[in-house]
């Protein structure tokens, strides 16, 4: 399959460039090209051409095409991007270029219409009536802190617009598949606009739990979206948004696996697993533009209030039962002056704060099993360990552009600060009788100093060659489960990134493309690791480590309907210095959850009919391939390179069009995740293939 895919991703390259070639030679067609990229963040807000730095945006019709109904789903798209799927929405481990954490704090930033996303289970939220998705690829912890040590996230949802526009979507497929949407733009007068969402989304499941024959991975969830845009002057806006979304999933399909043969088993266990979250996140900005520059503030508020309820030793035995509640709100305030318009000097100022609350409690009850296999002399015997976590931190940020010909350089720093705090408590319940057995209260400060330099030369407005150099950052913390004192928290990770590379377009901009290298040294990486006992996770620090690679996308329009496309990232991410203790050196083997390779590669056809009874039939398909990644430090479990092949196609007549989907199609067999506990290990099988049919209509 290997071979066979980078077979097609060599046909379609060459028939692009041949294509190309011969149609810029031809005067028949003259009149199509590509896009230009502009990237929205707020900082940035400008052509993919003008930031040093690699950028993949995904627009809406890729989303659509490609079915992106989650963060995990744009690993397909982005190179050297990859999102696990974990079973549940409660912790989503994202990775780019090899950083990444799979517990706590994140270390890829996420803003999702301006809100930023603090904690990673509010990560894996349900897409509906997304505009573009863009991923900055390297640290942008200048601009945006310590959750960006790997990189951004931006999701940007649809406006409010002065046009009067619904739409309704239904999708069905196997599994019993059902996601609905309708969506609604109202202007209210010449500078007032309200647009309203709803999405609900359900599966049955696609795996099946052989001890009871119930499914195991349904998931129920209902979301909506309010967002409202002002212009009472011409230089002043005002918006606001609101999302909610109630999710409830039974989980987790984990099975147990066998290092040796790399194969997992059935999924079989006893108790029924299941995690339940309500989120609320809302957001109001305000801007005000003159000539000489642009301020904006932006207040936002998130709510997560979830609950776990799941088999910890996922066997038949009654062993381990965990239940999680945890409520956790998030404030922020930025307050961002920059200069206005594109001058020989540019320049941003910004303050930045928010204050996290978190409080959770972990409740492990022994099973008859358990109970039997420790020799309690308890019938019941259950402990409970409360936390009580808050973050708060404040920075002040600045980012400085000379411009001078065709040569930009810029410099960038930024003071930030933040104090964690924890009270903590440990009760044991042996016959239900309480016992006190420890409380604590600790607090730890951290202060770092992020510098960002670039430089870039616009040759011509079609090539432009870059080199960025940038420091990394993610802030120390407490774990939320450990046994041991020296386990209670973790130290600060650090990173010095190197990045350099060229920006192209050719042929009257009908083929784009984008090559960079990358250099990754850091110290401390923040390491998942399992608690003594196996019930329960936490963080660690490994000594050095580093990640380079390289990354190339190409895009091209070679005919006037064909849009064809390859996306590559190779990485090599390793421990340079890891000695875990005495018996454990694990200096030289590869960082966990991250593929060596990952390229997708595909094309959109439209073939216009201008029917009476059909406009045009559109034909989307890819093809997407992920490299060898090992699960765990020892570098023993495995997952071997494995592709998934996915196609649309689209009938179009007017308002309305009727699509018809499929993604993995030809069933490829892989592992999803994978993590140790209890003395086992456990994977998640990927989904199988599934299909169905979307019915849109817009008026």
């Amino acid at each position: 399959m290997k071979k066979t895919a980078m077979l097609l991703a060599a046909v379609l390259i060459s028939i692009t460039a041949a294509k190309a070639q011969k149609k810029a030679i031809q005067d028949s067609i003259k009149h199509y090209q590509l896009e230009d990229i502009e990237i929205k963040s707020p900082k940035y807000n400008r052509n993919v051409f003008e930031i040093p730095a690699a950028a993949t945006m995904v627009p809406e019709r890729l989303i659509e095409n490609n079915k992106i109904q989650n963060l995990t789903d744009i690993s397909a798209v982005v190179p050297n991007f990859f999102m696990p799927d974990y079973g549940s929405k409660l912790t989503s481990p994202v990775y780019i270029r090899g950083v990444g954490n799979r517990i706590n704090t994140p270390s890829v930033g996420l803003y999702v219409d301006g809100i930023p996303y603090f904690e990673k289970s509010a990560f894996n939220f349900d897409f509906f009536d997304v505009e573009r998705i863009e991923v900055l690829r390297g640290p942008q912890g200048t601009l945006y802190g310590r959750n960006a040590m790997g990189g951004l996230i931006n999701v940007i949802t649809n406006q409010p617009g002065n046009k009067r526009r619904t739409s309704v979507a239904a999708d069905y497929g196997n599994f019993n598949q059902i996601n609905a949407q309708v969506s609604h733009n109202q202007p209210i007068s010449k500078s007032l606009a309200v647009l309203g969402n709803l999405s609900i989304r359900d599966n049955e499941g696609f795996f099946t739990n052989h001890f009871n024959n119930t499914k195991v991975d349904a998931l129920e969830s209902y979301s909506g979206r309010l967002k409202l845009a002002y212009n009472p002057l011409k230089n002043f806006q005002v918006s606001g948004n609101i999302q909610y979304e109630d999710s409830k999933q039974i989980g987790y399909p984990y099975a147990v696996f066998n290092d040796s043969t790399n194969q997992a088993g059935n999924v079989n266990y006893d108790h029924e697993s299941v995690y339940n979250r309500k989120m609320l996140s809302t957001g109001v900005n305000l801007s005000y533009a003159s000539e000489q520059y642009l301020f904006t503030a932006t207040t936002s508020y998130q709510s997560v209030d979830d609950f776990q309820d799941i088999d910890q030793d996922f066997t038949p035995q009654s062993l381990f039962f965990v239940t999680q509640d945890q409520k956790q709100h998030m404030f922020s305030q930025e307050y961002n002056l920059r200069s206005n318009g594109d001058k020989l000097y540019n320049w941003l100022f910004g303050i930045f704060s928010f204050k996290q609350v978190q409080d959770k409690s972990v409740t492990v009850e022994y099973g008859q099993d358990g109970i039997a296999a420790y020799r309690l002399p308890y019938s019941e015997y259950y402990y409970t360990k409360s936390y009580d976590n808050i973050n708060s931190g404040v920075a002040f940020f600045h980012q400085s552009t000379f411009d001078y010909g065709g040569l930009s350089f810029t410099i960038g720093l930024r003071a930030d600060f933040e104090k964690a705090t924890l009270d903590y408590v440990y009760d044991k319940f042996p016959n239900g009788v309480l016992k006190p057995v420890e409380t604590f209260n600790s607090s730890m400060d951290f202060f770092e100093i992020l510098p960002r330099f670039a430089l870039k030369y616009s040759i011509s407005e079609y090539f432009v060659p870059y080199a960025t150099v940038a420091k990394g950052y993610n802030s120390g913390g407490f774990n939320s489960t450990f046994e041991r004192d020296e386990d209670r928290s973790f130290e600060p990770e650090h990173s010095w990134n190197y990045e350099a590379g060229i920006k192209a377009k050719w042929l009257q901009q009908r083929v784009y493309a984008n090559l960079a290298f990358f250099y990754i040294d850091w110290t401390n990486q923040q390491i998942y690791q399992t608690v003594p006992s196996g019930t329960g996770s936490m963080l660690t620090n490994a000594g050095k480590s580093e990640s380079k690679g390289v990354e190339f996308e190409i895009k091209a329009l070679p005919a006037k309907h064909l849009e064809t496309w390859f996306n590559f990232g190779y990485n090599h991410a390793k421990f340079i210095d890891y000695v875990k203790d005495e018996d454990e050196d694990y200096s030289g083997n590869y960082i966990p959850y991250v593929p060596r390779f990952s390229f997708n590669v595909g094309g959109n056809y439209s073939l216009e009919l201008n029917k009476t009874w059909l406009d045009r039939v559109r034909f989307h398909l890819t093809y997407n391939g992920f490299g060898k990644h090992y699960w765990k430090e020892t570098n023993e479990a495995y997952q071997s390179y494995y592709g998934l092949l996915n196609h649309r196609i689209s009938f179009e007549k007017k308002n309305v069009t009727l699509s018809f989907w499929g993604k993995n199609i030809l069933d490829s067999h892989y592992n999803s995740f994978y993590f140790q506990a209890l003395g086992h290990s456990y994977a998640q099988i990927g989904k199988p293939a599934t299909m169905g049919l979307n019915l849109k209509v817009v008026f």
